[in-house]
């Protein structure tokens, strides 16, 4: 189980398809808070639900050689979305701590908190989510 943490062209896969989930996500969440004024919890929360849509089809299709469109499923879907919620909870937690006891700007506050919920994401979707069978 472990060492499908240690695949390394599993996780340049899965880096991957997290890039292209995390330019949408980064991208809706600067938009928002910056052009509308939309506080940053809500708008990091609005980036990190399309984000998540982008990644799960990606990580299925791409990320995972034992998995394909034919695995996506609402089940999959479902546990899928217990762990983007985790890894919410993880990113809103850096958001604030970060915002509460530095001076960072938002935009570099933002970066380090998709870092650190890359690694949660990573290890709870390898281990649980995108599980290889037996």
């Amino acid at each position: 189980m472990a060492s499908d943490l240690r695949d390394k062209r599993q996780f340049f896969r899965f880096f991957g398809v997290n890039i292209l989930g995390m330019i949408a996500d980064y991208l809706l969440a600067v938009l928002l808070a910056s052009v509308f004024g939309t506080p940053y919890v809500l708008a990091v929360t609005c980036g990190f639900v399309l984000g998540s849509f982008v990644n799960y089809c990606g990580h299925n299709i791409f990320s995972y050689e034992h998995t394909s469109r034919e695995t996506i499923s609402a089940v999959g879907f479902g546990k899928y979305l217990l762990a983007v919620l985790f890894s919410l909870v993880v990113r809103l937690i850096t958001v604030a701590a970060l915002d509460y006891l530095s001076v960072l700007p938002f935009w570099l506050i933002l970066l380090v908190a998709i870092g650190v919920s890359f690694v949660v994401s990573y290890v709870i979707s390898t281990l649980w989510v995108f599980r290889k069978p037996g």
